[in-house]
């Protein structure tokens, strides 16, 4: 499965890196690991195209983070915005 993302214009304060809020890359890494590979270039459009390998999502429902948690995850651990 492939997503693309397109985002909102950050704030003048943001710190953008590739047209990303810095870290935003690394926290979708560290919440998804093998299950996401980040495709760049973006597909036209868009800022971040990933693409979800739904076979490599744990067997165990308890241990999945939901994808609805990604930006709640890069907050927490960024506290860019």
């Amino acid at each position: 499965m492939v997503l693309s993302v397109a985002l909102p214009l950050p704030p003048p304060e943001a710190i953008l890196y590739d047209g990303l809020p810095l870290g935003a890359i690394e926290a979708i890494k560290a919440a998804y690991g093998p299950v996401v590979q980040i495709l760049d270039p973006p597909k036209d459009g868009f800022d971040l195209t990933m693409k979800i390998n739904l076979t490599k999502l744990p067997l165990d429902e308890g241990s999945r983070v939901p994808f609805s948690r990604a930006k709640e995850y890069y907050l927490d651990t960024n506290c860019i915005y």
